[in-house]
Formats: structure tokens, C-alpha cells, sequence
């Protein structure tokens, strides 16, 4: 499957003048194999399956669009190279979609100095919303908003308060983790109980585990990815643990799901995206279009979040595209998009940007496993990062 994904998606390498004849190039580098290998082999899909959708009906004033995507394997260097191969060879008229912290914050220098938009990157890391960058825009919230959603739902609707963290030792976990901190000293005046950290593409070492679990916490917040923590999950349980478990929305419910099995009961999910499955007990005109477009186009692909989410990125820039008229250039798209103002991708939330804000959308979606499947509506939220004080 991710042969054939590969092979549909990161196509051509054809010189800039031919793409800039009859087609509006787009660039994404993503994680489509490795460990966060899901991740990318769910997105694309959702932003690509829009656009063929917008292709069929003749593109944006007659040119098509072509998405080009290149591996990084959630790696930054790898991510850093293949952003200059995009300047220097491909030349789209933007980057979409990059997934992760820290891969995307290598490139912000970069697309600054370079007048390159990025759309839609899939992280919700503070750094993507301060400094301001006039060519990020951000259309996804952020984890510091996800994080105090996590809180407040333990506290307020849980009514539990012994929380540890357990997160991935680099600049996206610790931001997550910061997150959770800040709500409960600033709204609870509670501090957590224990923490720990795993080390990006690795697993928890044993003394990690042993710290958390000492602390027997009723809930454990975790930042990282899905594989790195269905492997934490089942060890803490090993130990006759039953805490509640809560990821952030980077943290991948299918896979999760799936790698826990029965194991997965008391795992709740933050989530930025509406959940598309047709279980999720969320119907929006969005999701319906969604689910009819990749049961088209990518048929043996499941509903999932971030697909979702890669859905909603394909929405914003077409809309963006179409609000620019003939005038498709790098910056004249920039200044389109700050003009955005309450526009809604069809999912009952607003985007607005400003020529001095790119903060997205601001809804939180709780979710949960139930009998081994992901993405069950708990409650939707809405959370906004202009709450926070920097």
C-alpha cells in the first residue's frame, strides 16, 4: 500500500516552466514510511482525494492541481532537504501539510527567507504560532489548547487529579508537556505528580516506567507517538496499573487502537479534526464529502482524523486558490489567505486570519476507544489559543 501511495503521489520531477503552464504545484514533505509512517499514508490521501476532486470539475480556472510529496520519514534533516529540493527544483507555489514539530520548525527560517507559504502544517506546537511567521497558517489548533481541554476534562468531568505526563523528549513533547504544567498551575493550582520522558524513535526505558507507575496516578497525559506509547500503555497495565490514559491529537487513533487491541479501554484522544468514522456520532457535510471522495478514490483507506485533517488543509488552500483569481503567486496567496475572515470548511468551525494572526480553528474534539475502535465522540470543545498569555 505505501508502495502504491508513493508512486501516485510523489510523482514527476519535471522542470518549473512546465509546471507553471497549466498546473498549480503544491509541495509536502511527510512522513510516509518509518515509524510515523501512518501518519503520512493518512493525510495525503485526505488532501489528495479533495483535489482530485476540484480536478474533475477543472481545477482552479482551468489548471489543475498536483500535489507532490516527499518522504522525510520524521526526520529533519530529512525534512530540511527535501524543502530545498522544493525551492530549488520542484518550485510550488506552496508547502502543505508538513507533519510534525521537529521537522516543521527546522524549515521556518527558510520558507521566511524564501516568501514560501506553509498551509496546514500537521503540528500544534506553540513555536508554529509564536514568533509570528507571515508564511505559516496554521489551520489546526494547538496543543496548548488540547492540553488544557485534557485538564479541565480530568478535573471537571473525571474528577480525578493525581495526573503524571509521559512524553517524547524533544521539542513537541515538551510542549505538550509544558501545556498540561501551565493549565493545572494557572486554573487548578495543582502541579503533576510524576513525569517522564522516551527518547523521539525509541521506547520507554525501564526507569521511566517505574517512575510512573510509583506515583499511581489516576490519569496519564502522554505526548508522543503511537507506537511509542501503545508499547508504554501496555506496560504500565503490566504492572496492574488502571489509570485513564489521554493523547494528543498527534498521537494517531488508529494505530493506537489497533496496536492495543483489548488493551485499549480508558484511552481518550484530543482531537483536531471531527472524527470521520461513521461510528463517531458526528455528521457534518464535510465528513460526508470526505467519506465519499476516498471511498472513490482510495477505497482500502480507512476514515481517520488526520485524513480528515488533510481534507480540511486541501479545503482552505482550494479556497484559497479560487479567491486568487489569475493571480497565482506565492505572495499574492499569502495576502489572500489574510484576508480570510470566518470562513468555514463545512465542519461548523470558523477560520480567520489577519495580516498579524494565524492561529486556525479553535475546536478540541474528545474522543475515545470503545471494543477496540477508535474515535467515539466524548464532547466537543471550544478552545482557543488567544486564551494564552505567552
Amino acid at each position: 500500500m505505501l508502495k502504491k501511495i508513493l508512486i501516485i503521489l510523489s510523482i514527476f520531477l519535471l522542470s518549473s516552466s512546465a509546471w507553471a503552464q497549466d498546473k498549480i504545484v503544491l509541495g509536502c514533505s511527510a512522513a510516509m514510511s518509518g515509524h510515523a509512517g501512518l501518519m503520512g499514508q493518512n493525510l495525503v490521501p485526505g488532501m489528495q482525494a479533495y483535489f482530485n476532486h476540484i480536478n474533475s470539475q477543472g481545477g482552479i480556472n482551468g489548471k489543475k492541481i498536483e500535489l507532490v510529496v516527499l518522504d522525510d520519514r520524521y526526520e529533519p534533516d530529512k525534512t530540511v532537504s527535501n524543502t530545498r529540493k522544493f525551492i530549488n527544483e520542484i518550485k510550488p507555489l506552496a508547502l502543505i501539510g508538513y507533519i510534525g514539530m521537529p521537522t516543521t520548525v527546522r524549515i521556518l527560517d527558510t520558507i521566511r527567507k524564501e516568501h514560501l507559504p506553509l498551509i496546514g502544517p500537521v503540528t500544534g506546537a506553540h513555536q508554529l504560532h509564536l514568533p509570528f511567521n507571515r508564511y505559516v497558517f496554521n489551520i489546526r489548533n494547538s496543543y496548548w489548547a488540547e492540553a488544557e481541554v485534557q485538564v479541565d476534562y480530568t478535573i471537571n468531568d473525571l474528577k480525578k487529579d493525581k495526573i503524571a505526563v509521559f512524553y517524547q523528549n524533544d521539542g513537541f513533547g515538551i510542549s505538550g508537556y509544558k501545556g498540561v504544567k501551565r493549565a493545572l498551575a494557572l486554573k487548578y493550582n495543582k502541579s503533576i505528580v510524576a513525569e517522564a520522558v522516551y527518547q523521539r524513535d525509541k521506547l520507554a526505558d525501564d526507569d521511566a516506567i517505574k517512575r510512573i507507575c510509583q506515583s499511581k496516578p489516576e490519569v496519564i497525559i502522554m505526548v508522543g507517538t503511537y507506537d511509542a506509547l501503545a508499547d508504554f500503555v501496555k506496560r504500565v497495565r503490566a504492572r496492574g496499573l488502571t489509570p485513564v490514559f489521554i493523547c494528543n491529537s498527534f498521537t494517531r487513533a488508529t494505530p493506537l487502537a489497533r496496536l492495543l487491541d483489548k488493551l485499549g479501554n480508558n484511552v481518550i484522544f484530543t482531537q483536531v479534526a471531527p472524527p470521520p468514522t461513521t461510528w463517531s456520532g458526528v455528521d457534518l457535510p464535510a465528513i460526508r464529502l470526505y467519506r465519499k471522495l476516498m471511498r472513490a478514490y482510495f477505497p482500502d483507506k480507512r476514515f481517520t482524523c488526520i485524513g480528515m485533517e488533510g481534507f480540511i488543509i486541501a479545503e482552505v488552500i482550494v479556497e484559497g486558490l479560487r479567491r486568487c483569481g489569475n493571480n497565482l503567486t506565492s505572495e499574492n496567496l499569502v495576502k489572500v489567505l489574510e484576508t480570510f475572515r470566518d470562513y468555514n470548511p463545512n465542519i461548523n468551525a470558523n477560520l480567520t486570519y489577519t495580516p498579524h494572526s494565524r492561529e486556525g480553528l479553535d475546536l478540541v474534539y474528545l474522543t475515545e476507544i470503545k471494543n477496540s475502535k477508535p474515535n467515539f465522540l466524548i464532547k466537543i470543545v471550544r478552545k482557543s489559543i488567544s486564551m494564552y498569555i505567552f
